[in-house]
């Protein structure tokens, strides 16, 4: 499989950003989070998913919000870490709050 990825924009390559990690059912995960002076914990239901290579931040899906639950997302970023396999690519999730 081979998934094409997007580069940030400029404003979004403006922002400060910080991976965090975290096992769920067996699978680690990583997060991207956003810094801010406020340091709020991420919070949304839709998830968007990334990678970073060579030091670039990437989007897949071109920086859309695919999936809308966290079953959903558990199967795409699956895939995503096995396209990323063997690679020094770092994938990621980032949350957002759909209106």
């Amino acid at each position: 499989m081979n998934l094409k990825t997007t580069p940030f924009t400029d404003f979004e390559n403006t922002k400060k950003y910080q991976i965090s990690s975290f096992k769920e059912l067996g699978m680690d995960i990583n997060i991207l989070n956003e810094l801010t002076q406020y340091n709020k914990i991420p919070s949304g239901n839709f998830y968007k998913f990334g990678v970073i290579i060579d030091e670039v931040f990437n989007w897949y899906f071109n920086g859309i919000a695919v999936a809308d639950s966290r079953q959903k997302m558990r199967e795409i970023y699956s895939a995503i870490l096995q396209v990323n396999n063997g690679t020094e690519n770092i994938p990621f999730i980032y949350k957002v709050k759909r209106i």
